[in-house]
């Protein structure tokens, strides 16, 4: 019995020595660059943004770099220099040439930092773009507090795409504009529309998920549900259809392996060995001082975007309508329009 207790005392010392949380002292780092930069094919998919890194439990937003000059230069010897829109953030009036080389460069504080040279790669395409039935899991409180699994039916909206040898890696960015309409007894008509965006991971195929094929095959892009009543303001709004708009990138291996790097950060659980971002290694230094440190990545894509029209059932056996868009309307972020139909409405059944 004496030996029992001991044992229990034991146990009890050592449960209440492990519940002390440790807090490691982590020494504030200098300040760094950060360089978050987009160069595609298309002005509207350009930028350059500046910015200073932050200490490790600062919560300060990140302080925007002044007095920086960003150029674009192409090999071969021509250059474009970037336009300072807002403070640390730069834009250029030209855009690259698919086959070409080019590099960035930064002017600051007296520095010089330049990225490594990328071939930009061919303009991408989507050979085929289709649908497949399947079960979306989450999980949410219930009414008690209690974590449940959902399943939500609907289907992935997927796509084929070509490997060659100029061009294997790819990345995937979305819109999804859901119609709808209202009519009052005797009174107006309401045609309305309702944005939803990517707001996951980076979405990267390449022939590492793809090795046994010469294309990529059956990649999902986004998913949507047969549940309209789950995307819509109100039980009283009719579901017209959906605006699929998708944004491909070709991309090179390094920007591939660089944003799945970034991936595995935003899915880290908050313990002291997930990775940070000087993990994440990018491919601009500082040439005029290697000593100087510097985050980000010189991103060169070759960039087109699709349209589709698609409407779901509600559920797995109703009829599906698809087909692809070829204008490229501006359509605003949300809102409706009486008595008649905006100038970028597709149309089914009627609608």
């Amino acid at each position: 019995m004496k030996k029992e207790l001991y044992y229990i005392a034991f146990l009890a010392i050592l449960l209440v020595s492990c519940e002390e949380i440790y807090t490691p002292d982590l020494e504030e780092s200098q300040s760094m660059m950060v360089v978050e930069s987009q160069i595609t094919n298309d002005q509207d998919h350009n930028f350059v943004k500046l910015t200073k890194s932050l200490d490790f439990y600062s919560t300060d937003q990140a302080e925007k770099i002044e007095g920086a000059q960003v150029e674009l230069i192409e090999s071969e010897g021509s250059s474009m220099k970037g336009i300072e829109s807002s403070t640390g953030y730069f834009t250029f009036s030209d855009t690259p040439i698919p086959g070409k080389t080019y590099y960035l460069r930064i002017i600051w504080d007296n520095n010089i930092y330049e990225s490594e040279k990328v071939v930009m790669p061919p303009l991408p395409t989507i050979d085929t773009l289709y649908t497949n039935h399947a079960v979306e899991k989450s999980y949410t409180n219930d009414i008690f507090g209690k974590l449940v699994e959902v399943e939500t039916p609907g289907r992935n909206i997927c796509i084929d795409a070509p490997i060659t040898s100029k061009l294997e890696y790819y990345r995937f960015d979305w819109r999804a504009i859901m119609e709808w309409t209202y009519s009052f007894p005797l009174g107006p008509t309401y045609n309305g529309w309702i944005p939803y965006y990517n707001t996951g991971n980076f979405n990267l195929a390449g022939p590492k998920q793809y090795s046994v094929s010469e294309k990529i095959q059956s990649h999902p892009v986004l998913f949507l549900g047969y549940d309209s009543e789950a995307y819509l303001d109100s039980v009283t709004q009719l579901y017209v259809g959906w605006i699929v708009i998708i944004d491909e990138y070709g991309t090179t291996k390094d920007s591939y392996d660089y944003h799945e790097g970034l991936n595995e950060q935003f899915s880290a659980e908050g313990s002291l060995f997930d990775p940070v971002s000087t993990q994440v290694y990018g491919n601009i230094k500082c040439t005029s001082d290697p000593t100087k440190l510097v985050l980000g990545f010189f991103d060169l894509n070759s960039y087109r975007q699709y349209r589709y029209y698609i409407y779901l059932g509600s559920n797995e056996s109703s009829k599906l309508v698809q087909r692809q868009i070829n204008r490229y309307l501006d359509i605003p972020n949300r809102g409706y329009v009486v008595n008649r139909f905006p100038d970028f409405w597709e149309y089914y059944w009627g609608f």
